[in-house]
C-alpha cells in the first residue's frame, strides 16, 4: 500500500482503506480468490476487488478489465492512489476478449446478468485451459447461468449469498469439471447454499417465493394453455421452495 508522508492525518489514512470500499457483496466475491491466484477482474469498474486482493496479499498480479473507457480510468486512478501500477494492470476489454492466455488463472465476472456472463464465458472457450478458477455473481438469471455452467463443462464447487440493503447476492466458485443438476429448483437455489446452510438463505428463499406468488397471481384468469403450464411450473418450484424454507427454520 502506498506510503503517507510523516504527519498525514486520519482522513488521509482513512482514505486509503480499501476496505471501506468493499460491500458485503464484493467481499464475498472476493474471498472466493484463492491464495497465490493471477486474478483477471471483468467488468471490474472502480478496481476494488483486484485491489483488494493485492493489497491484502491473496493475488500477487491482477488484470482489471472493462469494455467502457470511464470506468477503466477510474480503475486506474485508484489503482495509482494506492500504489499498484506494477502489480495490477488494466485493458480496455468486451469481456475476457483481451486477456493473454496464462495470463491469469482466475477470472470474476460480478455484477452482471446471468445471460451476458453466458456470452462471455463462451466466447472464452480458448482460455479454458489456463483458467482454473471462475468467480461469478449474476444479478438476474441465475439459472439460466447455472443451466449453462451444467452443459458446458464446469462444476459448481461452492456458493455463498451476500445482501446489501433489502438485496440477496448469490456468489459461485466455479472449476472446470463435470456437473448435473437433478432438481430444476437448484436452478434457482444452488445445492451448496443448502448444505451449507447459509445464514441468508431463508431470506433468499422468502424473496423467492413473493415473486413466484406475484406471477402465479397474475397468470390465474387466462385460460392460455401456455400461460397454465407456466404457471404450473411456477407453482411446483414455489412449493419446493417452502419445504427447503421449513428445513431452514429448523437450523
Amino acid at each position: 500500500m502506498k506510503k503517507l508522508p510523516i504527519g498525514a492525518g486520519t482522513e488521509a489514512i482513512f482514505s486509503m482503506d480499501i476496505e471501506k470500499y468493499m460491500t458485503p457483496r464484493l467481499l464475498a466475491v472476493a474471498n472466493f480468490a484463492k491464495k497465490g491466484s493471477k486474478v483477471a477482474d471483468v467488468g471490474t469498474d472502480h478496481a476494488y476487488i483486484p485491489i483488494w486482493l493485492v493489497t491484502r496479499g491473496v493475488s500477487d498480479f491482477a488484470v482489471a478489465m472493462d469494455i467502457n473507457k470511464g470506468p477503466l480510468l477510474r480503475a486506474k486512478e485508484n489503482i495509482t492512489k494506492f500504489n499498484l501500477e506494477d502489480k495490477i494492470t488494466t485493458k480496455l476489454s468486451d469481456g475476457l476478449e483481451g486477456l493473454e492466455k496464462d495470463e491469469a488463472d482466475t477470472v470474476i465476472i460480478a455484477g452482471m446478468g446471468g445471460v451476458l456472463i453466458n456470452r462471455i464465458l463462451d466466447d472464452a472457450k480458448a482460455l479454458y485451459p489456463s483458467i482454473k478458477h471462475f468467480i461469478l455473481q449474476p444479478m438476474t438469471a441465475i439459472e439460466e447461468t447455472r443451466k449453462f455452467l451444467s452443459e458446458n463443462g464446469f462444476l459448481i464447487e461452492n456458493e455463498c449469498l451476500a445482501k446489501e440493503d433489502d438485496k440477496i447476492y448469490t456468489v459461485l466458485s466455479v472449476i472446470r469439471g463435470k456437473m448435473k443438476i437433478e432438481d430444476e429448483v437448484n436452478l434457482y437455489i444452488g445445492k451448496p447454499l443448502i448444505e451449507n446452510r447459509d445464514p441468508l438463505l431463508k431470506d433468499l428463499l422468502s424473496g423467492r417465493i413473493y415473486e413466484l406468488n406475484k406471477a402465479i397471481s397474475l397468470m390465474e384468469k387466462t385460460d392460455n394453455e401456455s400461460v397454465q403450464n407456466r404457471r404450473n411450473y411456477f407453482t411446483c418450484l414455489r412449493d419446493k421452495m417452502e419445504k427447503i424454507k421449513e428445513a431452514c427454520q429448523k437450523w
